[in-house]
């Protein structure tokens, strides 16, 4: 998808999501391709399963029991 693509669906503004597609291209989440003057994204899906599977794993190591205190993450 183009920025402008993306944008349509979303009520923020055009540089809002251009800013935050970049940064999502940087970490590695998405693919770029120049095409004329416009940029298309392409999610990188394998990459962002992997790192939402790290980030979740993170989540169940810093709060192992979150049902003591009903699903928050807090430590003492």
């Amino acid at each position: 998808c183009s920025v402008s693509e993306v944008a349509e669906c979303c009520k923020v503004d055009f540089s809002v999501v251009s800013r935050h597609l970049a940064l999502l291209a940087r970490a590695g989440l998405l693919d770029t391709e120049k095409q004329g003057r416009e940029v298309r994204y392409r999610v990188r899906f394998r990459d962002l399963a992997g790192t939402l599977r790290a980030l979740a794993s993170e989540f169940d190591a810093c709060c192992p029991d979150r049902t003591a205190t009903g699903g928050a993450c807090c430590r003492a």
